[in-house]
């Protein structure tokens, strides 16, 4: 065998003209050097197309009489057509599976040999008929409409080519099925003599790790011309399982002798396999007979510089290994397949994996797109079916009801007929919401079974938000990703989905950080890589935007380096992801979770760890401690009070299984940092048993109780104790108590447009006398706008605040609203005060989103700056930016968004400032202060800061 890996040549064929030019006869001068496996964007970075791959070797001593010669291709994107030695040897078509080539005519036995590979990479503009939307590419986008949350539009050969000589009648595959105590092997024979050959098959089975045979079989054939499959059935008494904690491989071992003539020709093939099934049983997963919470997570298998080819051996190991330390039992390769090392490797340490392929997502229409989507589903199939790990099949990822879904939906025979035996899941997310079409098929099932939700036949097809979920959301697969921070109801539906129904798998939903942009780009230092490389370019410009930004608002002062920054948010996200397992794991019909995602692939913030493979700190805890079979889900509402008023504490206690049925006691306290023990309970969790394959529900409420007295101002943490059975993971809340906020010692006046009468009060209560604008009385300085759209609003009035800030006033606008509505149907543009300076917009937080950063400021004043944290801020935090035109001449807030799925990848915006107006100012403020007032401590602490810093103007 020779291996061709290395140091091949590349050259661009920008007209597609090579083929006639005779590209396949001589390495063109403009080619560049070029690795293999490797992209083509290594070497012609923003450039997708046609591209031709040279690579000159010496042959290998001349194949025998009945031997024959083949080019092995591990994988090349997306279209390959192969020549040697100016000889056309064939082609292959898919962008993520193996293809063999018989080269032994074009072969120069122990001479130099030029190979040459034309490789189509495309795009949208139809080179032969084939553009990139139309065939299987996940979510790939060109150059020139990346963004972060793509995938580049990447093309090459990705993984090694050798040369090997085989047999002229050889082994091309062996399927071994575990059913049982049997194993069922499928042996396919290629011939290629033309002639029928007599042979035999000798097979057995052994362990995986060496040692004597278990099992035996003979079986006489005959081998057609051409390919031919054979079956052999071998009994293995007591097989030991694979499961996760004990990966138990078995070998199949296949030995292949034909005869022609007096030729005896012997080839031998052997492949790993395992005994194992999971299954969707009740509602809920089922590995080898036991429940299981599957506890997953999705990657692209995204790598810096080589988008999909790692930069160093190893570096796709490394994610799960990091997987299984974390606690996962199952990686989903979200549309496209895993690598080969990687799939021996998940066989070996025990984690499951969860397998698309291209075409399960954004697969555009075309009359080639039914052939194009059976070929990627067989190829990932026919790849990967002896793998253990490989325990279900998924179809389609966030596709709507469209022909691609209607033909994934009647693909299911074809797929059953390639492997009987596992576990496929028709489409992520359901986006389709046809609940008429159950979303699983088990193993052995030729049918879509409604086992989740409101799936069942007969039931209607629902209109629900594809991603925001709602109370009457029935989908039994379903996507979540709520505007962030998470509101109140929002966390009572991630613990109420599936109430009354079948239980759900929901199999997308996180929370991210931002994107680490200046450790990340440091890390390319390490390589030789160009510096015009998409990934780096683009990480680069958000480095310098960010700093750039930091120098323009005053936030130097803030982080002792920009990296800090990043640091501070990768706290803040194992914060709330911590918080996300507790509302998850407390709701009994979740029967698995996806987590959004492994790591910071796409250029993004979502993953637990980075694009380089590190973690973030303390995310390994967090993941630990949120997958844990047993763990606390501890709530208190709200989780930052108000002093003396009530307070809800709950407490589920999440069991996969681990207590028996029974009685456990458990004692509870709420411990202050000043005041000590101030609360306690003592009360006992009920294990019941289940019947059939369940033992019992996943989660059991323990505690439900309201303080009605409130608690006192400190920090307070809820502490849950079980006093005998086991040790819990998650058993400890921290939460927050403030003073209200007081009335001031000095009484003063405002004006005020558009405060309504209980925010009047509440500031009439604490000192704040407040009266309507009224600009020819010549009222107090300071005037407050509130939530009032701009066109809603008489021009005479916008009129007037400007020329009382620029006579020496202050007007405070207390919402964004003023800066977000236009003007009413065929009215003029009203003219705020800063004219067109200052324009409001709405940010869109979900999974990517926006930090809000504070620096030491009066209009912080009592309260902590830095990363805002939303554990304390809550929903007074904000979706709402002003664009400067001008920077301010104080910048008391602003947000940033690094890695964010908008075209440059970089947004930011200014929250709360100061301009100077004339002979006065104006000060913006977009955080949710009137929204909150009354409800959350720091709403009423930044009024009355906003406020105290207007006055003293």
């Amino acid at each position: 065998m020779t291996t061709m890996n290395g140091e091949w040549r590349l050259a661009p064929d920008p007209r597609n003209e090579g083929r006639e030019q005779g590209y396949a006869r001589a390495v063109p001068s403009e080619a560049q050097s070029a690795p293999v496996p490797g992209i083509i964007q290594q070497v012609f970075p923003r450039s997708h197309g046609v591209f031709w791959y040279y690579h000159r070797f010496t042959g290998p001593p001349p194949p025998g009489r009945q031997e024959r010669a083949l080019l092995r291709f591990g994988m090349v994107d997306y279209l390959a057509e192969v020549w040697l030695n100016g000889q056309f040897v064939g082609g292959h078509e898919g962008g993520e599976t193996p293809f063999d080539l018989d080269v032994t005519a074009a072969l120069q036995p122990e001479g130099e040999n030029l190979l040459a590979v034309r490789v189509l990479n495309p795009d949208n503009s139809g080179i032969d008929g084939i553009r990139l939307d139309e065939t299987p590419h996940r979510n790939k986008r060109c150059a020139d409409v990346y963004r972060p949350g793509d995938g580049y539009n990447t093309g090459g050969i990705l993984l090694p080519v050798v040369l090997e000589t085989v047999p002229a009648v050889w082994i091309t595959d062996v399927f071994a099925r575990a059913e049982g105590d049997v194993v069922r092997l499928t042996v396919t024979v290629q011939n290629s003599t033309g002639q029928a050959a007599a042979g035999d098959l000798a097979t057995a089975i052994a362990p995986g790790a060496g040692g004597r045979s278990l099992a035996a079989e003979e079986l006489t054939l005959t081998a057609p011309p051409g390919t031919s499959t054979h079956e052999l059935a071998l009994a293995v008494a007591d097989p030991r399982r694979w499961d996760l904690d004990d990966p138990y491989l078995y070998r199949a071992s296949v030995a292949l002798t034909a005869r022609l003539g007096s030729d005896s020709l012997r080839h031998d093939y052997s492949v790993r396999f395992g005994f194992r099934e999971l299954r969707v049983g009740d509602g809920f997963f089922v590995l080898n007979g036991r429940r299981l919470f599957l506890r997953s997570t999705h990657t692209g298998n995204h790598c810096p510089i080589g988008q999909v080819v790692p930069p160093e051996p190893g570096f796709l190991r490394k994610d799960l290994l990091m997987a299984k330390a974390a606690g996962y039992n199952t990686v989903r390769f979200i549309s496209g397949v895993a690598y080969p090392e990687q799939l021996d490797l998940c066989d070996e340490i025990g984690l499951m994996v969860y397998e698309e392929c291209y075409a399960g997502w954004l697969l555009g229409e075309s009359p080639e797109m039914k052939r194009r989507f059976d070929f990627s589903v067989r190829e990932m199939v026919q790849r990967d079916r002896n793998h253990p790990s490989v325990t279900i099949w998924g179809l389609l990822n966030e596709t709507t009801d469209n022909s691609v879904f209607r033909h994934a939906v009647e693909s299911l025979a074809a797929l059953r007929a390639l492997d009987p035996t596992r576990l496929v899941l028709l489409s992520s997310g359901r986006w389709d919401q046809d609940l008429s079409i159950g979303s699983v098929s088990n193993p052995g099932s030729p049918e879509w079974e409604p086992v989740w939700g409101g799936e069942g036949p007969g039931e209607p097809t629902g209109d629900w938000d594809l991603v925001l979920t709602s109370p009457a959301d029935r989908r039994g697969d379903l996507h979540m990703y709520p505007r962030l921070p998470q509101s109140p109801e929002d966390d009572r539906i991630v613990r109420e989905i599936g109430a009354g129904e079948k239980p759900v798998f929901l199999s997308e939903y996180g929370i991210g950080s931002q994107f680490n942009a200046v450790d990340e780009l440091r890390d390319f230092d390490r390589f030789a890589a160009r510096e015009d490389l998409i990934d780096r370019s683009m990480i680069r410009s958000w480095v310098e935007r960010l700093q750039g930004d930091f120098a323009r608002w005053g936030l130097e002062g803030v982080f002792a380096f920009p990296e800090d920054f990043f640091r501070a948010s990768y706290r803040h996200m194992v914060a709330q992801r911590r918080r996300a397992f507790d509302l998850i794991r407390s709701n009994p019909q979740i029967c698995g979770y996806n987590l959004t995602g492994m790591l910071d692939h796409a250029l993004t913030g979502e993953g637990i760890w980075s694009l380089w493979r590190t973690w973030k700190p303390g995310a390994l805890d967090m993941m630990q401690d949120g997958w844990a079979p047993l763990r606390w889900c501890l709530f208190v509402s709200p989780v930052h009070a108000h002093a003396g008023r009530p307070v809800q504490i709950e407490a589920v206690l999440a069991n996969e299984d681990v207590l028996a049925a029974g009685e456990y006691p458990v004692l509870f306290r709420v411990f202050g940092s000043r005041s000590g023990v101030v609360w306690e309970r003592e009360t006992v969790v009920r294990i019941v048993a289940g019947a059939g394959e369940q033992a019992g529900p996943l989660a059991v409420p323990v505690l439900s109780e309201t303080l009605l007295e409130g608690l006192a101002a400190d920090e307070y943490v809820l502490a849950a104790h079980l006093v005998r059975g086991a040790t819990p993971r998650g058993d400890r809340l921290a939460f927050r108590v403030s003073e209200p906020v007081p009335a001031r010692d000095d009484e003063c006046s405002v004006q005020h447009v558009g405060l309504d009468p209980a925010t009047l009060a509440w500031l009439a209560a604490r000192g704040v006398a407040g009266t309507t604008f009224a600009p020819a009385a010549g009222g107090p300085p300071v005037v407050l706008v509130g939530a009032v759209p701009c066109g809603e609003t008489p021009a005479a009035t916008w009129e007037a605040l400007r020329e009382h800030a620029d006579a020496g006033g202050t007007v405070v606008f207390l919402s964004a609203a003023p800066f977000l509505a236009g003007p009413a149907e065929g009215a003029p543009p009203p003219v705020l005060p800063l004219g067109d300076a200052v324009q409001a917009r709405t940010f869109w937080d979900w999974l990517y989103h926006k930090e809000i950063v504070a620096q030491p400021h009066a209009l912080f004043g009592g309260l902590p700056t830095g990363l805002l944290d939303w554990s304390y801020y809550g929903q007074v935090w904000t979706h709402e930016v002003f664009d400067c035109r001008e920077t301010p001449a104080e910048v008391a807030a602003a947000s940033l968004a690094v890695g964010y799925a908008c075209p440059s990848g970089y947004d930011s915006g200014v929250v709360m400032a100061v301009y100077h107006y004339g002979q006065g100012r104006v000060i913006v403020n977009s955080m949710r202060v009137l929204e909150e007032l009354d409800r959350h401590p720091a709403a009423d602490q930044l009024l009355l800061n906003l406020i105290s810093v207007a006055g003293q103007g």
